[in-house]
């Protein structure tokens, strides 16, 4: 059986992102622009990093404050301890099998077979 999976930022690791890139678009705000400005250098480079660190700061935010979150990464593994999906009346078939070549006892039968009824 196929299982998908994301990660994403524990909450901690999310704080510090929204909180540290939100004092970098800050100090980008009141310092770069302005310094940038003042020194007659390209304009967009201050516009550039201030926007770049709000926008951390809001992806931090989001996975903090919501359940979803963005996640960094997605798998998808096939667990190999899992049976594969069979119909109950194969499992029943199999295990008569199991009770007729002597694999199991009439006991262990009977108890699978209630066991397979039961989570019908």
């Amino acid at each position: 059986m196929k299982t998908k999976g994301r990660i994403k930022p524990s909450k901690p690791v999310a704080l510090g992102q929204m909180v540290g890139c939100g004092a970098f678009a800050i100090i980008g705000l009141t310092v770069i622009i302005p310094a940038i400005k003042e020194n007659g250098g390209p304009m967009w480079l201050g516009a550039l990093w201030t926007l770049l660190t709000a926008a951390g700061s809001i992806v931090g935010a989001y996975n903090l404050f919501s359940e979803e979150g963005i996640a960094t990464d997605e798998f998808s593994y096939t667990s190999e301890l899992q049976t594969p999906d069979r119909s109950t009346k194969d499992r029943l078939g199999e295990l008569k099998e199991l009770k007729e070549s002597g694999l199991i006892s009439a006991e262990e039968y009977e108890s699978k077979r209630s066991h397979l009824l039961n989570r019908l």
